[in-house]
């Protein structure tokens, strides 16, 4: 029996057809490997080449489940073989991972992007979002998808993803191909419609803030901040009592069940039939309305005014900022619109977060330039932390 070995993990290939003909041979050998498995040495199974498998097949993987004391991933499951583990109820006892299908985007039009993702019309029907970089693997993307799920049935618009496939050696997730455009294209195309627009969107977050997840539905929209601290902190950006200061201005956020999308960019933001409908809800979470506000800020007013919204999704300061001024009065409302110059001031100083690890992990600023950068955006970060609280107060 074919075996090898991979960053830790023991693979074991499950090859050809197992039946009563040959599992007996079949369980000796597997439970001869595991046997000789170091103490804390993950083990799965690779049955890409696996063409049929009996009950007593069946049987030899649950002596396994059992030899090992938790769940077994078996990987590269052929759709014939996956519905003998679905009808048999195996899918629910193991980990199993159906062959992914193989696409081409050679020769499909390139509908946008982002640095770790590309967007392609496949046909008049559906689209395919492509991840790049090696922290997208098979079992993050799941989770994405599962997570689509759970804020879709939630009752939040949102677009579901329908197929998990190979686009070389990168992971893809198919959509339904969107009848309507993005408020990007629209605005980009109407310049004039940007008031309309601001105040649409504006109804639209506050419904997505008023709509509430129970707890463990979603993740904490704080996770991703705290993960970004603990690694800035590893490398030497941030001190221990500088890393300690953020992590207190993090817990002075007070926890919430409002769902939180994070990433609420004009791109993001699709319009169908005289309603607005969620992409990328790979960051959502639950949390208080002040991550939404903090991560559009970053966008609308310190993206836009240093120029690299163009490029991206087509639209600079001359739409962005009075978007955003729109936006703004209209999710405060009239009562509170002399409160907009401090919310902003707030805004921009929690989003330093943001600027700080991005000065550190964009690979294309050159080295002399990071250092002095990440040094005066902490200066100006630490000399207004103290000032800054979850804002809006009254929500």
């Amino acid at each position: 029996m074919r075996t090898d070995n991979d960053k830790g993990k023991t693979i074991i290939y499950l090859e050809g057809r197992i039946n009563t003909d040959n599992a007996s041979k079949v369980e000796a050998e597997i439970l001869s490997i595991i046997n000789e498995l170091k103490p804390g040495q993950e083990i799965l199974f690779d049955a890409e080449k696996l063409e049929y498998i009996s009950s007593a097949g069946l049987r030899v993987l649950m002596k396994v489940r059992k030899e090992l004391g938790k769940p077994v991933t078996i990987t590269e499951v052929s759709r014939d073989v996956y519905d003998i583990f679905e009808t048999t109820g195996f899918s629910d006892l193991f980990n199993v991972k159906r062959v992914l299908r193989n696409i081409s985007i050679e020769d499909c039009e390139k509908l946008g992007g982002a640095p770790n993702c590309e967007v392609y019309r496949l046909d008049s029907e559906t689209i395919v979002k492509v991840y790049k970089g090696d922290l997208y693997t098979r079992e993050k993307i799941e989770k994405n998808r599962e997570l689509a799920k759970k804020i879709f049935t939630g009752g939040i618009p949102t677009a579901i993803p329908f197929d998990m496939v190979k686009v070389g050696s990168h992971y893809g997730l198919v959509f339904e191909m969107m009848a309507g455009s993005s408020l990007a294209n629209i605005l980009s195309s109407h310049p004039e419609d940007t008031t309309r627009y601001g105040k649409l969107v504006a109804g639209f977050i506050k419904k997505l803030h008023s709509t509430e997840f129970e707890t463990g539905v979603l993740p904490d929209a704080r996770v991703p901040y705290l993960r970004s601290l603990k690694y800035l902190e590893e490398i030497g950006v941030y001190t221990t009592d500088e890393a300690e200061r953020v992590h207190e201005l993090l817990r002075t956020i007070p926890p919430r069940n409002t769902f939180i999308h994070q990433n609420l960019n004009p791109v993001n933001i699709m319009l169908m039939d005289d309603e607005f409908i969620l992409i990328d809800v790979d960051d959502s979470g639950i949390g208080h309305p002040v991550w939404d506000l903090m991560g559009m800020y970053q966008v609308y007013v310190t993206g836009a005014k240093a120029g690299w919204t163009k490029p991206m999704m087509g639209l600079g300061e001359d739409i962005l900022k009075p978007l955003w001024n729109t936006i703004l009065h209209s999710y405060l409302g009239e009562v509170h619109s002399d409160d907009i110059p401090e919310v902003n001031r707030v805004l921009g100083g929690y989003t330093k977060m943001n600027q700080i690890f991005d000065l550190v992990t964009n690979p294309t600023i050159p080295g002399d330039i990071r250092k002095p950068a990440i040094e005066k955006e902490k200066a100006a970060f630490f000399d207004m932390m103290d000032t800054l609280y979850p804002v809006p107060r009254w929500i």
